[in-house]
């Protein structure tokens, strides 16, 4: 038999094929939680003594400060024990202010950026920010994904009234849908920071105006198309039916949203979302029950002149 021979770690007899030594296994860790070591209800017993016995405003850099003050003093007390000249007391303090100075230019440059940022938080809570990179993105990703969220709504909706259309109806159903081709707008956002940790709290002062063309460019009003919703009613069975449209047009609202996220730690990562509206919305739209697009009118003027006539 011949001797066991170990090469680049694997070992090979005479007897058989060559075994390879067994890998040890690496853990992995991923996230601030399992590579900090702390856990998610057990947070505070992870800090530090000093932490816990001073509070926010006191715990900072003050203490290595007075730690290099009182070096440079003890340094100087020793030195001058020993009989060392004033040329080591010198070289013992530009060391030491060279130190403290950097230190300082530290200190406010922190203060400065905490006072800040405390500023902007305060000026979150009692103003309302604009918004226009966000309405910039929505111009030209509505373009392309308003198609698909108008097919979404067809399809659920559609499924909804053939389960509830009345028996006296043979059908009912959407037979036209779009929201146009100029998107929501959100005018301006308050932010509350001092809310849960958990919790995102903003308040959204928007307007959906498809009419308003004021903003639009002369290549966007050329393809621009208004909101339509048309549901297609059909009274009667087989021959004798007949379908009667019910047109709804130019809708538009505006308003004050409160959006209130709750989040959690596993995925989608958001629990809920509760959107209520802080004071009553402005709504328009135009409502032809009878006709369509070519003999309707519209009801709300009917409406608005029995309201005058009384």
């Amino acid at each position: 038999m011949k001797p066991d021979i170990k090469e680049n770690g694997i070992v090979t007899t005479g007897a058989g094929p060559p075994k390879p030594l067994p890998v040890p296994k690496l853990e992995s860790k991923a996230g601030w939680r399992e590579v900090g070591g702390i856990d998610q209800d057990d947070e505070e017993l992870h800090q530090d003594w000093l932490s816990t016995r001073l509070g926010d405003k006191y715990f900072g850099s003050w203490w290595h400060n007075a730690g290099i003050i009182f070096f440079c003093c003890f340094v100087c007390w020793i030195l001058g024990r020993f009989g060392a000249g004033f040329s080591w007391i010198v070289f013992v303090l530009a060391i030491s202010s060279t130190y403290y100075r950097t230190s300082i230019k530290r200190v406010r440059r922190r203060v400065r950026d905490d006072i800040n940022r405390e500023a902007n938080k305060r000026r979150l809570e009692t103003d309302f920010e604009s918004t226009e990179w966000l309405n910039t993105f929505l111009l030209k990703f509505w373009i392309i994904y308003e198609p698909v969220l108008s097919a979404t709504i067809v399809a659920s909706v559609d499924q909804i009234l053939s389960t509830q259309t009345p028996a006296f109806l043979d059908s009912l159903r959407l037979s036209k849908f779009t929201l146009g081709t100029k998107p929501p707008r959100i005018d301006q956002v308050k932010t509350y920071p001092k809310s849960e940790e958990d919790i995102v709290l903003m308040d959204w002062k928007f307007s959906f105006t498809p009419n308003d063309v004021s903003d639009l460019t002369a290549r966007q009003l050329k393809t621009k198309v208004n909101p339509k919703v048309v549901l297609a009613i059909r009274v009667g069975k087989g021959l004798v039916g007949k379908d009667l449209p019910i047109l709804v047009e130019d809708m538009s609202c505006t308003g004050i949203m409160r959006v209130k996220i709750k989040l959690m730690a596993q995925f989608p990562h958001v629990k809920t979302v509760d959107l209520s509206f802080l004071e009553r919305p402005d709504f328009d739209y135009v409502l032809k029950p009878i006709g369509g697009d070519t003999f309707g009118f519209d009801i709300g003027n009917v409406l608005v002149l029995k309201l005058v006539a009384c």
